[in-house]
């Protein structure tokens, strides 16, 4: 019996083979003509643009101002970078920001940078060497910018300090290599009952923390804060289309200290304390953990213009903190009642995780030789019911730290059953109500 003459289509099947393959061809076809178009790279268009390196109080941000933007906003009385740059811009409709393709081109623009003050007295500044580095293990405390002939200096001493390092590095392989050596033939005498003494290991190299960038050359610029305005002039004497800018240089509002609050009950989710003028809230009972940081009060359009000049979303007349650094380790005071109760040290802690299925943990005081490492450093305070008190940082000579002073607050803990009581309230009442409606009826009936 043939095959095919007992598996042949019928008309509806063939109609539906017909449709499904016009589908095919018409799906293939979209992908075709639209995917391409999905796909396009955005239009790329040359532009000068000022791209900034700049000291935001406790580490260094770059962004770039866009040939539009009519201001640029730096921290006073700290050191930054203007780079002249050349490269490709364009506009990124996901975000409504202008990027640019700095791979694609990247170049320095050479010039004068002219510096005009408000009273209109100018400042020509050259182009210049300039590096940053920092040490890892303490970036905020190290972090410097170096700019002229100490910018070649401090990169060279990196440069061979990296260097010398790298040698330690390959004498440090060299000393494990000779290491695993012995002990193979230890353990090769062992099989035979004989006994070779084992030397100490190598001690481990500490890590290489430091950290440069490469030398660059932009205009370096420290100023007091005013208004400015500024622009670049080619070597031909030109000024460059779209480089004029107002430039503004805002300073802190005022200084403080600033902590933040590590509850022992949630220690991985600190809250922080930033006006001097806000208390602390805690629970009868509860203990926590300050950890002070230097920090100083800013404009909010401006600092966030400096680092991003792109931000939006900002007002103009509000301002907010900045954290730098940790303050250095004094002596904090608890003060009740105007009387200084207690002194309270900057200590280590280490937290340890409780065995059992609870994942709970306790934080203790820390033990050199129980821990390699403390979790955590802060100054612990216990809320005792009822006790409203103060504390402050005072440094070496017994003096009170301006801004560092908070009022702590002991809080009553809600009376659950009677919240819980209070919510079943107007649900007796609607049950009251549709009771008496009920009995309203019934007695009509």
């Amino acid at each position: 019996m043939n095959f095919y003459t007992n598996h042949k289509d019928t008309k509806a099947q063939r109609t539906e083979r017909f449709l499904c393959c016009f589908l095919c061809v018409f799906v293939s076809l979209w992908l075709f003509t639209a995917l391409p178009a999905a796909a396009q790279a955005p239009e790329r268009r040359q532009a000068f643009v000022w791209a900034t390196t700049v000291f935001a109080g406790v580490q260094y941000e770059s962004t770039f101002a866009p040939p539009d933007s009519e201001t640029l906003y730096l921290l006073a009385d700290a050191s930054h970078v203007l780079a002249p740059r050349s490269t490709l811009v364009y506009d990124w409709p996901i975000t409504n920001r202008l990027l640019a393709d700095w791979l694609a081109r990247n170049e320095l623009v050479t010039g004068t940078l002219v510096l005009q003050d408000n009273r209109g007295q100018e400042e020509r500044l050259p182009l210049t060497d300039y590096v940053i580095q920092f040490d890892g293990d303490a970036p905020a405390e190290t972090v410097a910018l170096y700019s002229g002939a100490e910018a070649a200096t401090r990169y060279a001493a990196f440069d061979q300090a990296r260097a010398a390092y790298g040698e330690a590095l390959h004498a440090q392989f060299q000393l494990e290599q000779q290491y695993q050596a012995t002990l193979t033939a230890a353990a090769q005498a062992a099989t035979k009952g004989e006994t070779l003494p084992i030397p100490d290991g190598p001690q481990p190299l500490p890590l290489f923390t430091r950290y440069s960038t490469e030398v660059k050359q932009a205009f370096v610029l420290n100023l007091p804060a005013g208004d400015y305005a500024l622009w670049l002039e080619r070597p031909d004497g030109i000024e460059e289309p779209t480089s004029r800018k107002r430039l503004r240089v805002f300073g802190p509002r005022r200084y403080g200290v600033g902590y933040s609050v590590m509850p022992a009950s949630k220690w991985t989710v600190p809250e922080q304390s930033d006006d001097p003028g806000n208390a602390i809230y805690a629970l009868p009972g509860s203990t926590f953990y300050l950890q002070p940081f230097t920090e100083f009060e800013v404009n909010e359009l401006a600092y966030a213009r400096m680092i991003d000049a792109q931000a939006i979303g900002i007002q103009a007349e509000r301002y907010v903190w900045v954290h730098t650094t940790p303050y250095p380790s004094v002596t904090l005071q608890v003060i009740q009642q105007g009387q200084v109760v207690a002194g309270v040290a900057n200590q280590p802690y280490f937290v340890r995780q409780l065995p059992g299925a609870s994942l709970g943990y306790q934080i203790e005081a820390f033990d050199p030789t129980a821990e390699k490492s403390p979790s955590f450093y802060g100054y612990g305070i216990g809320v005792e019911s009822g006790q409203n008190v103060r504390v402050q940082l005072v440094d070496g000579s017994g003096q009170p730290v301006a801004g560092s002073s908070r009022d702590i607050r002991s809080i009553r803990a809600v009376d659950r059953q009677f919240v819980y009581t209070l919510s079943l309230l107007p649900l007796l009442i609607g049950a009251a109500v549709l009771l008496w409606r009920w009995r309203r009826v019934k007695s009509k009936l």
